[in-house]
């Protein structure tokens, strides 16, 4: 009976025992399994959307100033009033680790600073104290993008040859004038211009290192409609730079 006994007690405990490890063992097993499935599930991402994976999207923003060469009439006064504020979406396809395809879409806001000389044409001779031409634009851009140098997991170095077009959403005439005595000011804004143009293109290009980049773009198309072909030109340059939010 002792001898029985000792048989009894032996096998209730190898029982406890492999009966600890085998609970002890399911739930390693089990973390296992979803660490894996997490982690093919993140990889996977990681390789497709990225800022030098094949998709990667982003927003920025920009500033340029409105330059070059206008038509007799239509010269532009200096400084920095003269400018363009673009914001926008872009949205980028790698083809290979050197080129790629960028889509925008965006608003861009326009303002010509008339210069007020005595020969004076656009949008008339009469000369004011400030007078400027604006422009609300919705644009699209498709850019073909050539890459530079070893970068990893950044949008690096870069170069963007661009062209786009916009629509003209809504435009406008402002003018200020000297005041009567004891009025603070004279200013009178005409809008849904007839002579401006609505539909625009342009090309350029964008030189840029992770999200700053340099622009330049040279509007191909004329700044007036076909009724308006012979008032000078406008400055077709816009110079500036973009920052993207990434």
């Amino acid at each position: 009976m002792p001898q029985l006994a000792n048989h009894v007690r032996n096998w209730v405990l190898q029982g406890a025992a492999l009966t600890a490890l085998v609970l002890a063992g399911a739930p390693a097993v089990y973390a296992q399994q979803v660490l894996v499935q997490a982690n093919v599930a993140n990889d996977t991402v990681k390789t497709t959307f990225g800022p030098n994976r094949r998709y990667f999207g982003h927003a920025y923003f920009g500033y340029a100033l409105l330059a070059g060469p206008a038509g007799r009439g239509a010269e532009l006064r200096g400084g920095l009033s003269s400018a363009e504020l673009r914001g926008g979406g872009r949205f980028k396809v790698r083809f290979s680790q050197a080129v790629a395809l960028n889509l925008d879409l965006g608003y861009a806001f326009q303002h010509f600073e008339l210069a007020q000389t005595d020969h004076k044409v656009v949008p008339s001779a009469t000369r004011h104290r400030e007078e400027g031409l604006n422009l609300h634009q919705l644009y699209s851009e498709i850019s073909l993008r050539l890459n530079a140098g070893r970068r990893g997991n950044s949008v690096g170095s870069y170069l963007d040859l661009i062209a786009d077009g916009g629509w003209a959403a809504a435009t406008s005439h402002s003018t200020e004038d000297e005041p009567a005595p004891g009025i603070g000011s004279v200013e009178t804004t005409e809008r849904g211009l007839p002579y401006l143009r609505r539909w625009s293109g342009s090309a350029g290009a964008r030189l840029g290192f992770d999200r700053y980049a340099l622009v330049a773009r040279y509007r191909l198309t004329p700044a007036f409609g076909p009724a308006y072909a012979a008032w000078p030109e406008l400055p077709r340059w816009a110079l500036g730079f973009e920052i993207g939010l990434f």
